[in-house]
């Protein structure tokens, strides 16, 4: 009897074989299309009523902005986001112990941000690689360049650079991230700080003193927070008074201020009962009673660790902070340009701007402190800005002495971060309004954009709309408000041009 040979079908033919004998009925077929499509069509009405993503666009100078700004705003504002993110993270928070994009969680309860991370598992800042890759994303990479340059300008009007580069969170805490107990650096850091201390640039290297005293039991750094301790920035306005003029670091005042709060890693898991799951921590801030002044011959420019315990909107105290104490140590006051985020340009693009407006912010200082996260080496954009006195510009551009109401067009508006998207939950933002009063002046408004993580009218506004705003004196509100993340103009003609302050009217 002949042996029947049977052959092996191949996976796809019996796919084949299968899919051609499944059987589906007309009325099945209508009512899965149906379903389908009501599925797909009854989503983004719901979602356009919810939120009309579309102001963005109008606002944009180009297609690009327009489709990213779009895409933004859907996503920031998606309604099936807006209903299960929040007991999605109090499941992962409570359940698991895990945080979000942005959040760390680690031992103890210890939080971290995850971009502080990004500066340790990057394989080096200054590897031309790495370099080469970000200068195709549009952004001048290379801390060093950018340091030398503004170092160079300083140089010719006789005024030295020292440099502090504040140490992320992770680099301090690896323990709490199941590491080890020696402090972190990034692999690039030696080479960086060997060739500005060639090029004569002070460092001032704060990590290995962060971590003695974490083994003499004193915290450098909040536990809930991006930002260090009293303890942790005293310790820093000590070492850089030291390199300033050798002076030793003081005994803290006796007299201090009680404040307790939540910090802002532990707002970024957007949990509205976030106290259930991590606890306010409570410092003592010294007083130091000192202010910041203009005629110092010390500029500082600095970030949000400056900022951290001297803008109360930052709710960790006011008039405590970084510029506050190195004028202690030293026994005299400095002038500082603070500005939360973007510590690679933001303090030096206002300097440039306030000196091509014809201000000479530099005029009798000796010595320029440059402070900013250690982060920013790795992902900021190092911009090369230019330190030149100009003449006060001579143009339309409206300015005011005493607070006016006027009626106005929008010309041009920057961005404004979305809600609960950025570290900082306030923000200003800056308009260019022009036809004023129905004649040929124009102005560059700053306006609050943003409160403790919640839009005013401002970000609503589109650019042809009509407004009634009272502009008064930017001067009157710069210590106030010019210490908040602010998104400018790339227009170098509107970057010149004095600012005046805004308040839509009701």
């Amino acid at each position: 009897m002949a042996e029947i040979k049977t052959k092996k079908l191949s996976r796809e033919e019996i796919a084949n074989i299968e899919i051609g004998n499944t059987s589906v009925s007309t009325a099945q077929k209508y009512f899965l299309t149906l379903f389908f499509l009501l599925l797909i069509g009854i989503y983004p009405c719901f979602q356009f009523y919810y939120h009309q993503p579309f102001r963005e666009w109008r606002k944009m100078e180009t297609a690009q902005k327009s489709i990213k700004a779009y895409e933004t705003a859907l996503e920031d504002t998606s309604l099936l986001r807006a209903f299960l993110l929040t007991p999605a993270q109090r499941f992962l928070t409570g359940v698991f112990h895990l945080g979000n994009e942005k959040v760390i969680i680690g031992n103890d309860g210890w939080l971290f941000y995850s971009g502080d991370y990004e500066y340790l598992i990057n394989p080096g800042f200054l590897c031309q690689e790495k370099l080469h890759k970000r200068i195709l994303s549009g952004v001048q990479p290379d801390p060093a360049k950018a340091i030398l340059d503004f170092k160079a300008q300083l140089d010719k009007r006789g005024i030295r650079l020292i440099l502090m580069p504040v140490p992320v969170k992770p680099m301090i805490y690896p323990d709490k991230l199941g590491g080890g107990n020696t402090f972190l650096q990034n692999p690039s850091w030696q080479e960086f700080k060997r060739r500005m201390e060639d090029a004569g640039v002070t460092v001032v290297d704060l990590a290995p003193g962060f971590a003695e005293m974490r083994k003499q039991g004193v915290e450098p750094y909040l536990k809930t927070d991006t930002h260090w301790t009293p303890e942790g920035m005293y310790f820093a306005s000590g070492l850089l008074a030291e390199a300033i003029n050798g002076a030793k670091t003081k005994n803290k005042p006796s007299e201090t201020a009680a404040v307790q709060n939540l910090g802002d890693i532990a707002a970024m898991l957007k949990l509205p009962d976030c106290e259930r799951y991590f606890s306010a921590e409570k410092i003592q801030n010294p007083q130091f009673n000192m202010k910041t002044d203009r005629s110092s011959d010390i500029l500082l420019l600095g970030d949000s660790f400056c900022n951290i315990f001297s803008l109360e909107t930052m709710r960790w105290g006011a008039d405590s902070g970084l510029p506050e104490a190195l004028g202690y140590q030293l026994g005299r006051t400095v002038d500082a340009i603070c500005r939360n985020d973007a510590g690679a340009f933001a303090t030096r693009q206002l300097l440039s701007s306030e000196l091509k407006r014809g201000r000479d912010r530099l005029a009798g200082k000796k010595i320029v402190v440059w402070e900013f996260a250690i982060r920013e080496l790795v992902n900021g954009d190092w911009k090369m800005l230019e330190m030149k006195l100009g003449n006060v510009p001579e143009s339309r551009f409206l300015t005011v002495t005493v607070p006016r109401d006027v009626t106005a067009t929008i010309l041009a508006m920057t961005e404004v971060p979305r809600p609960h998207s950025a570290p900082y939950g306030d923000h200003v933002m800056s308009l260019h309004i022009g036809d004023i009063d129905g004649g040929s002046d124009e102005a560059l408004v700053y306006i609050v954009s943003m409160k403790n993580n919640v839009w005013t009218q401002a970000p609503k506004l589109r650019i042809g709309d009509t407004v009634k705003i009272t502009l008064s004196p930017w001067s009157d509100q710069e210590k106030h408000f010019g210490t908040w993340n602010r998104s400018e103009f790339e227009d170098e003609n509107l970057l010149i041009q004095e600012p005046v302050f805004g308040e839509l009217k009701r």
